[in-house]
Parts: structure tokens; C-alpha cells; sequence
């Protein structure tokens, strides 16, 4: 249900099976300027997804039912739309199989409101700013296109996630430089990931699921140092 008059305010949805934990965060978000719709399990979430077309989705892994694993991997499906996870503290297993199923972000329970606002919010600028409105950015078989918010390879769209088409644009602007593990986080997830390999990993993972799946090894691992996008002499296996 709603939680404050709509009008201009960025719609978020929020599905927990703890009502503390909805009363909370609904809470904190509407202190800030935020809408949320809440619900207490994953078929009533996916119900919602479809009704009130947010701009940002909360979920807790576990729910009775359909979980919010689940319930990220049907959304992501048919949407881009950033994706965060609530995860039990400590659990490196829930926050893996988060970033697996396709979430942008996870923020571990017990959160302050500072936190969780800063997740949020950072994950909304990461949606927004991939690359500029008329920016068109190539590397060999790869296109970024700003205007449409569409990655190309081979002339066929990739199906990205908000922060994996940020990743792209940056590899792709950076063809053929190597980059380091810390300036990847912090020019696409933002100088408080600095030290979140694990989330670097599991998503250039995902993305390199999706680029190399042409035939090509695009994109390079450096062990300890970083990643390439690699497009100069690379061809098409046969």
C-alpha cells in the first residue's frame, strides 16, 4: 500500500515479510522525498511490479513463497530497473546469490537510515548517468548508445542490468586500457564501494556471461591488478 501522496516523488517498491522492517524503510523514504508501495511476499510483489512500474525495487531474500531471489530473476526478465536486496548480516552466500540473481546492490539487516539511503541512491545515479543523452560510444563490435539507453554487440542488443550498462559504457569508453580493480568502483558503483571486489567480480562475471557469449573473449581478467576491454586484432572464434 502507499505510504504518502504520489505526485513527483520516485516510486519505490518495497517487499519484506517482516512488517517492522516495511514500516522502516517505508519510513525513511518517505522522510526523503520517496513513494513506496509495500508488500509482504514475492507473488504480491511481482503483482505490484506490474501495476505501479517502479523506479526502484527493495527486496528481502528470504520470503515465504516465492522468495526475492526469485522475484529479481522474473523481473529481470523483463526489466531493467535497479534492484536492491535486504540480506541477513554477514551472510557473504545471500549477498553473492543477490548479485547473481541480477540485483544492482544489497544492503545488509540490522541497516541505519544513513546506509540505506546512500545504497539507494547511489544505485538511482548509476541508472541515470551510464553515459550522456547524445553520447554514442564504439569499441569494435561494441556500441553504447546514450540516447536510446541501448548496448549493441554485433548490431543484436544486450539485455543489461542499470549497473552493468554502466559498466559497459565505462569499459567500452576505456577500450583497450587496463583498469584497476578500485577505479572501476569507484567511477561506476562510487568512491564508498572502493573495497567491494566481491560485487565488481560477481557483476563483471554476469556482464562477461553476455559479451563473450558472441564467440569473442572480450573482456580481460588481470589477476590482483584489474579488467581490459580488449577490441584491437580480437576476432570472432570459429
Amino acid at each position: 500500500m502507499p505510504t504518502m501522496t504520489r505526485g513527483s516523488a520516485p516510486t519505490v517498491l518495497i517487499a519484506d515479510d517482516d512488517p517492522g522492517i516495511l514500516q522502516v524503510v517505508s519510513t525513511i523514504l518517505q522522510l526523503n522525498g520517496f513513494f513506496a508501495f509495500t508488500c509482504g511476499d514475492g507473488d504480491s510483489a511481482l503483482s505490484l511490479f506490474e501495476k505501479v512500474q517502479p523506479r526502484l525495487v527493495i527486496l528481502d531474500v528470504r520470503m515465504p513463497g516465492m522468495d526475492g531471489l526469485s522475484v529479481c530473476r522474473r523481473i529481470r526478465s523483463i526489466s531493467d530497473v535497479p534492484v536492491v536486496m535486504l540480506t541477513v548480516i554477514d551472510d557473504q552466500k545471500d549477498a553473492a546469490a543477490a548479485l547473481e540473481a541480477g540485483a544492482d546492490d544489497y544492503v545488509r539487516k540490522p541497516f541505519g537510515a544513513d546506509e540505506l539511503l546512500a545504497r539507494l541512491n547511489a544505485v538511482l545515479r548509476r541508472s541515470r548517468v551510464a553515459v550522456l543523452p547524445s553520447e554514442v560510444i564504439e569499441a569494435g563490435p561494441l556500441v553504447v548508445d546514450g540516447a536510446r539507453h541501448m548496448a549493441l554487440l554485433d548490431g543484436l542488443e544486450l539485455v543489461l542490468t542499470a549497473t552493468e550498462f554502466v559498466l559497459l559504457a565505462h569499459l567500452v569508453r576505456n577500450r583497450d586500457r587496463v583498469l584497476t580493480h578500485e577505479q572501476i568502483l569507484e567511477a561506476v558503483w562510487g568512491p564508498e564501494y572502493i573495497d567491494s571486489r566481491h560485487m565488481l567480480r560477481v557483476t563483471m562475471s554476469r556482464l562477461r556471461q553476455k559479451v563473450d557469449g558472441s564467440g569473442r573473449r572480450l573482456i580481460e581478467t588481470l589477476p590482483r591488478v584489474g579488467y581490459r576491454l580488449l577490441v584491437t586484432n580480437t576476432k570472432k572464434a570459429a
